[in-house]
């Protein structure tokens, strides 16, 4: 009895940082426009999205962002769940994920401008640290 008790004393704080930090995903993504429009987000993972208090869809079709697709064939703006994802599919806006057990946020300025999406200029200055330019993505920047 007394491993089994030292195996739950041990993972229960690891639990405790393995949430997202809903509250800054909400912030961030409550910034997002589209022609000064609030954008509206579907995911097929319940348990992510009925925590988010941005503007939802219904279904896919309503939706201007996808976050998390299961499916590859999205013919949406999507929003993944890895850094590498965010690298290798060019169609992502952005990523939403988990390193040390902290919520991560990124969005690509490029990919945001080329699929309409902007941040409001009043708020860059103090988000820019959730957004990197393509080249970031890389091995070799020569951006900041």
């Amino acid at each position: 009895m007394g491993l089994k008790n030292l195996f739950i004393a041990l993972l229960i704080p690891l639990l405790g940082f393995a949430n997202f930090n809903i509250e800054k995903i909400n912030e961030i993504l409550s910034l997002i426009r589209r022609d000064g429009n609030t954008i509206r987000y579907f995911s097929s993972k319940k348990w992510f999205i009925s925590k988010l208090s941005v503007s939802k869809a219904k279904g896919i079709d309503d939706a201007d962002v996808i976050i998390f697709p299961t499916s590859k064939d999205v013919n949406r703006s999507i929003i993944v769940d890895s850094y590498d994802r965010l690298k290798r599919d060019k169609s992502s806006i952005g990523a939403i994920y988990m390193k040390k057990g902290r919520t991560q946020i990124l969005f690509v300025d490029e990919r945001l401008n080329r699929d309409g999406f902007s941040i409001p200029q009043e708020f860059r200055d103090r988000y820019e640290q959730y957004i990197i330019k393509e080249c970031h993505l890389r091995e070799l920047c020569l951006f900041k």
